[in-house]
């Protein structure tokens, strides 16, 4: 039992060493010692499942029963329904893995250590720690338990956004040599053999401890001089030559994924950077901005074959006239970007526009006349950049902004307003009917916001469907009818489809491609190449090209506050009088982002009975796939639970130590039946069925020897004087019965764990007496009635 202890602690240790460098894809550790906790409970559930059955499957059945419940428990304790997890925990831990996903798509690592990040974290390193477990300890393959031991740390390195330090290598492969020496030496001390003498007289238990003490020590140089190769070698081999396939598919040193740069060429680029979740540093930068802003990279104006290219500079100059366009009349604050390192391939700079001054340190550089994007044909280390914030209203757009120009006269205006011809029909008529009841362009593009972002039942995914089909069957390949029509896309479906939408109510709309704010840490923000973005620009006159922002919250955040119109009350009887500070309340509420999670107040939120929130529950189907799941796991535990309660009942109600050995033996017999080695044709002696157990269940010499302490417990029994003491032979029989398993095969053995005879007999047994029960009942109301002589 204490030798069992030990293995299951040396697992749960192994697990953590190897969970360590995860500790490294979120921004604190919060989540560790949680993980500890529960690794620890998996160590105890398995030990304790191990004492009280052989059967190897319910031992990790119980394992997982034990895990759920302290994994709810630690995350949704305060919704337990009398102990246990009820609907209401269950919604939570859903709520918290819907976060979780969220963070993932939103940050690449280190990613913010949420609540519902922590939960998956948690998760993941209780479903090692079990799996762990169960291979090291339960079935004895410690060697086996290195595979998802390693799984553990290369999820670490792969997701990093650096390199992974050799001591998180060392610990974990340390702690698994631990793992399997201690098991190791077990198995050698079990080996049935003989031990040379010396010349010198010496006990046998002093030659057994040299040669087990020089066994583990050939091991130990050997473990110590794998793992000191394993960290040394890597770093004293050269880099193979580059492959075609193995390092992308040919992509030029302009792609993403080579050395930390990340080349945005074509919205091609931002696909390839999206999906392959890249997660090296594009550029590290600081703002004197109160709030950060995607940074462009370049603008495209021009729809081709479903791509947005990047444009030709035909005009290359260090004139920055787009500020110009901005009205006298609308606040402007002019903001510095002081980007301390750039990664992002020459010859772009990312920026934000409009830019009305830049810093290169006496570097040559350029920006293109028609939109502003800047060039540098060496890229710079570091740079800085000078740029116009816009402080422009919902209500000055709604209303229009008076005595600005059109700027129909403008070149790059005029070329941002071309639909393309092959959809251009669809989407007249689709626009129509998303914009149906607005007054001006400002409110056109607004309904084009809400219903891409929230109202039109769009989803967020860098996974598109391989195959999309029309009404007649037909397959759509036209990229923005494509999403149209599945609904299911990134940002740069997502912004495409609204510049086209824009264009089709006349609005002058672009395309930008370039970042999203990236992440802050003591006012310097990281974008890393994972936060490629691409977004709507729109024109509107006096006020230049705004940014607008289709793609879901979920990805981007809260859209920009001039995009979202602001909402104006009815006037009603509480509003009409001043407020209790005697201030006058105001006409318009603050205006709320469709698409950003809404958060409802004390008063919002309607209490619900327990009957409604089940029937909820049950709407669901994949809640009712969930109750069905579950309840066949605990309808393929009835017979083995039968088996094991009438065991231990037949054990509590024997009477004397004969009874309680006559018992053990039944059950003894009864798993070796059910493992197909059937007891001995024709009976015999207790010896003789000892003799043919050891050899059809082809039992090992340890088990061979346990056999025999049954036997000859049994025979004391049997022939002993009255009084003597019960032996109790639990351990044995879980010997004996895990030794015959290990030679049955994987059918057999599932067999014998799902439908046990002894569970399957007193079920028979229990129905037979519920069928004779109505005779047995007539029988004795007829016996009541006297009978004639």
């Amino acid at each position: 039992m204490i030798s069992r202890a030990l293995d299951a602690l040396v697992a749960a240790l192994a697990t953590i060493a190897a969970v360590i460098g995860l500790t490294t894809l979120t921004e604190n550790t919060s989540w560790l010692g949680r993980a500890i906790w529960i690794c620890l409970a998996v160590a105890a559930a398995g030990l304790v499942m191990r004492h009280l059955t052989s059967v190897r499957l319910l031992v990790l059945l119980g394992q997982l029963v034990v895990t759920t419940w302290v994994l709810v428990v630690m995350f949704a304790a305060d919704r337990l329904w009398f102990g246990l997890p009820g609907p209401d925990a269950w919604e939570r831990i859903g709520q918290l893995v819907t976060e979780c996903v969220a963070v993932m798509q939103r940050y690449a690592a280190p990613i913010p250590a949420t609540e519902g990040v922590q939960l998956v974290f948690v998760a993941g390193v209780a479903a090692l720690a079990v799996l762990v477990d169960f291979l090291a300890v339960t079935e004895e393959a410690p060697g086996v338990a290195g595979l998802p031991l390693l799984a553990a740390f290369l999820t670490a390195a792969a997701n990093g956004g650096s390199s992974l330090s050799p001591w998180y290598f060392v610990i974990g492969a340390v702690m698994w040599l631990v793992l399997v020496a201690r098991q190791g030496r077990g198995r050698v001390q079990r080996w049935s053999t003989t031990v040379a003498s010396l010349r010198t007289p010496t006990s046998e238990v002093e030659v057994e401890n040299q040669v087990m003490w020089g066994y583990g020590n050939v091991a130990r140089q050997l473990g110590v001089a794998a793992i000191i190769a394993a960290v040394v070698i890597p770093a004293i081999v050269p880099h193979l030559p580059t492959r075609y396939i193995l390092d992308g598919l040919g992509r030029g040193d302009s792609s993403v994924g080579r050395g930390g740069r990340v080349g945005l060429n074509s919205i091609v680029d931002l696909t390839r950077s999206l999906q392959s979740g890249d997660d090296n540093i594009a550029l590290t930068y600081r703002t004197s901005a109160p709030s950060s802003t995607p940074l462009r990279v370049f603008v495209s104006s021009t729809y081709v074959g479903g791509v947005w290219p990047a444009r030709s500079v035909n005009a290359p100059t260090q004139q920055l006239t787009q500020a110009r366009v901005i009205a006298s009349q609308i606040p402007v604050a002019d903001r510095q970007l002081q980007v301390e390192s750039n990664y992002v391939s020459s010859p772009h700079i990312a920026s934000v526009s409009p830019v009305v001054s830049v810093d290169f340190g006496g570097q040559s550089w350029y920006a293109d006349a028609a939109t502003g994007d800047l060039y540098s044909n060496d890229r710079p280390a570091s740079y800085s950049v000078t740029y116009r914030e816009v402080d422009v209203t919902s209500e000055l757009l709604q209303a229009g902004i008076p005595g600005a120009t059109s700027g129909r006269g403008d070149p790059e205006v005029q070329a941002s307003t071309t639909v393309e011809a092959a959809i251009a029909a669809q989407l007249d008529e689709l626009t129509d009917r998303v914009t149906a009841g607005t007054s001006s362009p400002y409110a056109a593009a607004t309904a084009i916001q809400k219903w891409l972002r929230s109202a039109g039942g769009f989803s967020y995914n860098l996974q598109l469907p391989q195959s999309v089909r029309d009404e007649n069957g037909q397959e759509i390949s036209e990229p923005i009818l494509r999403f149209l029509k599945s609904k299911v896309g990134y940002c740069a479906q997502f912004a495409s489809t609204m510049v086209m939408m824009a264009r089709a109510k006349g609005i002058p709309a672009r395309l930008a491609i370039g970042y999203l704010p990236g992440r802050q840490d003591d006012g310097l923000f990281t974008v890393r190449n994972s936060d490629v973005h691409a977004w709507p620009e729109l024109y509107f006159a006096g006020a230049g090209w705004l940014r607008f922002e289709p793609t879901p919250a979920v990805r981007t955040g809260t859209a920009p506050a001039y995009t979202v119109p602001a909402v104006v009350p009815a006037p009603s009887a509480t509003t009409a009088h001043q407020t209790d500070s005697g201030a006058t309340a105001s006409a318009t509420s603050t205006a709320r982002d469709p698409g950003a999670p809404e958060v409802l107040g004390p008063t919002a939120v309607q209490a619900s009975s327990f009957g409604d929130q089940v029937r909820d529950w049950f709407r669901d189907p994949w809640h009712v796939l969930l109750l069905a799941v579950l309840l066949g796991l605990l309808g393929s535990l009835v017979l083995p639970l039968t088996a094991y309660l009438a065991n231990r009942r037949r054990r509590s109600r024997a009477a004397t130590p004969g009874e309680l050995a006559e018992a053990q033996w039944d059950e003894l017999v009864s798993r070796l039946g059910d493992l197909g080695v059937p007891p001995p044709n024709g009976g015999g002696t207790l010896r003789e069925w000892r003799k043919h157990y050891v050899r059809e269940a082809d039992l090992d010499n340890h088990a061979e020897e346990v056999m025999g302490h049954v036997v000859a417990t049994l025979e004391r029994s049997r022939y002993a004087r009255p009084g003597s003491a019960p032996t109790e032979l639990a351990d044995d029989i879980r010997t004996v019965t895990r030794s015959a398993a290990t030679n049955r095969p994987w059918s057999q053995r599932i067999q014998a764990f799902f439908v046990p005879q002894d569970g399957v007999r007193w079920w028979t047994r229990s129905m037979n007496r519920i069928a004779d029960a109505p005779s047995r009942w007539i029988d004795v109301l007829f016996d009541r009635f006297p009978r004639r002589g």
